[in-house]
């Protein structure tokens, strides 16, 4: 089923992108479609947020001139500072929540980063004419496997060998049962991560979708409700198993989580 998205009117530039999916990558007409819509949703929406995030920088930069008490005053309205102010302070406090100061700020560009661009791609399924890229698996492993490498490569660079060797269990003669058991269940984490949120957004916009047809009136609009709890709650989701994720290979420093 091909989906019509407002980037289709690029003409040739994204008829290039579907050419090349479909010719050079071997995808389906049907995925090859569905991947160029993917691939132009992602750009938009991270060229967006480095615009935002230029606003918002602009903002605090402007407040810094105040000087003294000023400074830190918020805007008098709800801005790209005000808005981006909130939601570092939301996400930050709940990495802070299960790692310790100093490694809550080492992995927030992570954190962070992932949270508002999973929000905003799985946003775009209910604005008419756009389409979650969020909702392609492609897309989602490669956040997944980003995942994978920064807390294994924290976890070594915390532990060393030890991070190994925790994988095999207080009794050292169960090692090589439990070892390779805990080994297949850190592999599997992309997967799941990249399969929980493609599947949940497809769904949510599959209903939305069909509901649409069915009963044009008022039934979307719970619907659309709907898709938006879907769309912060995945995004949560995601984000929150990051930072577990993370914990987990760090290890507890300092009794803190």
């Amino acid at each position: 089923m091909y989906h019509f998205s407002w980037f289709e009117l690029l003409g040739g530039p994204f008829h290039a992108v579907v050419d090349f999916l479909e010719h050079t990558a071997g995808m389906d007409p049907e995925g090859a479609h569905a991947g160029a819509i993917a691939i132009f949703n992602s750009w938009a929406v991270a060229l967006f947020l480095v615009v935002l995030a230029l606003f918002a920088r602009r903002g605090l930069a402007a407040a810094r001139a105040a000087g003294g008490t000023l400074q830190y005053v918020p805007a008098d309205n709800l801005g790209a500072r005000n808005l981006l102010e909130i939601f570092t302070e939301s996400i930050f406090n709940l990495a802070h929540g299960m790692l310790p100061t100093k490694d809550a700020k080492r992995h927030f560009w992570l954190i962070g980063g992932l949270f508002i661009y999973i929000l905003f791609g799985n946003l775009l399924g209910v604005i008419p004419g756009g389409l979650p890229f969020t909702d392609n698996l492609n897309n989602n492993l490669a956040m997944a496997l980003t995942v994978f490498v920064v807390f294994n490569v924290a976890g070594i660079a915390r532990n060393g060998f030890g991070y190994i060797k925790h994988m095999a269990g207080p009794v050292w003669w169960l090692g090589w049962l439990i070892l390779p058991i805990e080994l297949v269940g850190i592999a599997v984490r992309p997967l799941s991560l990249s399969l929980r949120l493609m599947g949940n957004i497809y769904g949510d916009h599959m209903v939305f979708g069909v509901m649409s047809d069915m009963v044009p009136v008022i039934v979307p609009s719970l619907f659309l409700g709907l898709g938006i709890f879907v769309s912060f709650l995945q995004a949560f989701v995601f984000t929150l198993l990051t930072i577990i994720y993370i914990s987990l290979s760090l290890g507890d420093e300092d009794g803190h989580h």
